[in-house]
């Protein structure tokens, strides 16, 4: 192991001293393994990212080189970039013809270059389809968890990286922790770096691709949290490029079944299929959870679909995308999922008029409808033992620690007591309810502390800075694979509300209204259902929502 950190401390050495990235030269034995092909025409440019180190990235690239050449007849040049930002002003200046770049990147640059970056392919495979993000640390004691790393030194590569900046942040932020939660934040631009700097010490933490840390688990890189996955973006092309050629070079990708050329680029592929835009709205949320951007782009036909954050942006987006695009599928609109920050910017985009249909709990679809006429036209069923009560109800519980000198609800008087919105059904309305029947006011007589999202009071009883929480009892599942759920006692648990619904606005036309019900109603898709975690959607019952707003 000692041998192994001082030859990671050389090549960080080297690594963080490259300049300019030139094309590494190709070995003879590599070049040997082609057939030579009588190649005419200008060549393409293909420019591709530095995730890894330049030699690492041009070897990946280099048989799908080959494979172009000998499908278009026409020399290919691969170019790997300085930077993130260099890929995407050689794509947009017809410098480069296409590119491989991460989804952040692109979806800034589609903004920035209104039609200049069109998105080709995208990689299949059961585990490649998608990517997900980590972060890791060292395989010594002292940083397990997610938990564990506030107050360390991190280290992401560069901001325009969606698995070694983006996600990264996500992932904390779910958490409750941003970048000034560190002792050092620092940006080593290629993932190697990233990982040899943990290795050899230098930073406790760091965020990457978990393709690039699988490569150094043997020398002692472990992973400490997994990002949900993320769809991957693998070639554009430039605007500048004819549409022939764009059409040709697609046609090629979608065709290529050499496993030789696809494992070069990745293990796991086993091909390609056209991308479509929509598949990185989930980049897009979290870049507008995270800086405050919106690229989320609404067409005249894209209908509005905001979900309460319950769970992590990313959560809810691999739940409920598959229903989004069975609604576009079946009215001839495109459905997008809208996801706010928190239970109260929830509420205000509700209420503004841009939201066409809502789903949340309860509770908030009775605060909206006394200010804002929304109507529901499905409730939830959930799927068996998900929740208590069948499916068609679900319930709150109040947590504290294991080792927590409350021992009943009469001890919370006076106590320091974690919510995630005062807005909340399972976090707050179904808690308050059970203790008024107690006699216990939770206003009054317990001290609240607004945490505004379910896994931050979770994790705010776990860590010891409230006495309780209140919380979904479902919400607990998010968090088991993050702490020791040992150290987390329930205290009581309330009685059951009506499930969600789902409504529709004034903003919305009441045919789709009825179209969309009737969709949810016959729903009946097992992939569907499964991804989203419901058993099926039933008819809401009105009255019981309507009893909600006396509270």
């Amino acid at each position: 192991m000692a041998f192994r950190l001082l030859l990671a401390s050389a090549l960080l050495l080297v690594l963080c001293s490259a300049g300019c990235q030139q094309a590494p030269s190709e070995s003879p034995a590599v070049r040997d393994r082609h057939e030579p092909v009588a190649l005419q025409g200008e060549p393409i440019i293909l420019s591709v990212i530095p995730v890894e180190s330049p030699r690492s990235m041009y070897e990946k690239f280099l048989p799908l080189k080959y494979h172009l050449e000998r499908q278009l007849g026409r020399p290919v040049q691969i170019r790997i970039a300085r930077d993130y930002q260099s890929a995407v002003a050689d794509l947009v200046s017809g410098a480069a013809h296409l590119a491989y770049l991460d989804p952040a990147s692109y979806c800034e640059a589609r903004v920035r270059y209104r039609g200049k970056v069109i998105p080709l392919v995208r990689a299949t495979g059961a585990d490649v389809a998608t990517a997900r993000s980590v972060l890791v640390a060292r395989d010594v004691r002292g940083v397990e968890k997610i938990v564990d790393v506030r107050g360390k030194r991190l280290a992401l590569g560069t901001r325009e990286s969606s698995f070694s900046y983006l996600i990264p942040l996500a992932m904390l932020y779910d958490v409750g922790m941003q970048a000034n939660d560190f002792a050092t934040v620092d940006y080593l631009h290629q993932e190697d770096r990233i990982a040899l700097s943990v290795l050899i010490g230098t930073h406790d933490v760091g965020g990457m691709s978990e393709a690039v840390a699988r490569k150094y688990a043997a020398d002692g890189l472990r992973i400490i949290k997994r990002s949900d996955p993320v769809p991957q973006l693998f070639l554009c092309a430039s605007s500048a490029m004819s549409h022939d050629d764009r059409e040709m070079v697609r046609k090629s990708l979608l065709s290529l079944k050499d496993t030789g050329v696809l494992a070069s680029i990745e293990q796991g592929i086993d091909g390609f299929v056209p991308a479509e835009d929509r598949d990185f709205d989930l980049v897009r949320i979290m870049i507008r959870n995270i800086t405050g951007k919106d690229y989320i782009e609404y067409g005249p036909k894209t209908v509005r679909f905001a979900i309460l954050p319950l769970y992590p942006a990313s959560t809810i987006y691999q739940r409920y995308e598959p229903l989004m695009r069975y609604l576009s599928r079946n009215t001839g609109y495109e459905f997008k999922l809208v996801i706010p920050r928190d239970f109260d910017e929830f509420m205000r985009m509700v209420k503004s008029g841009i939201i066409d249909f809502s789903y949340q709990n309860p509770y908030i679809f009775a605060q909206i409808d006394r200010d804002y006429d929304i109507r529901p036209i499905a409730a939830t069923v959930s799927e068996p033992g998900e929740e208590v009560g069948g499916g068609e109800t679900f319930r709150g519980v109040i947590i504290t620690r294991s080792d927590s000198s409350l021992k009943t609800i009469d001890d919370l008087m006076g106590k320091r007591v974690m919510i995630p919105s005062t807005r909340s059904a399972g976090g707050f309305l179904s808690q308050k309810i059970y203790l008024r029947q107690h006699g216990i006011s939770a206003e009054r007589d317990l001290r609240l502390v607004d945490a505004k999202r379910h896994e931050r009071v979770i994790l705010g009883v776990y860590n010891g800075e409230a006495d309780a929480g209140f919380i979904r009892e479902t919400a607990l599942d998010v968090l088991k694979d993050e702490i020791d759920m040992r150290q987390i006692r329930i205290l009581a648990a309330t009685s059951t509300l009506p499930n969600w619904p789902i409504a529709w606005t004034k903003k919305s036309n009441p045919a789709l209204a009825g179209k969309v019900q009737q969709l949810l109603l016959t729903l009946n898709d097992p992939a569907i259902l499964k991804a989203a975690r419901v058993r099926s959607f039933d008819r809401p019952q009105e009255s019981e929502l309507e009893q909600l707003k006396k509270y």
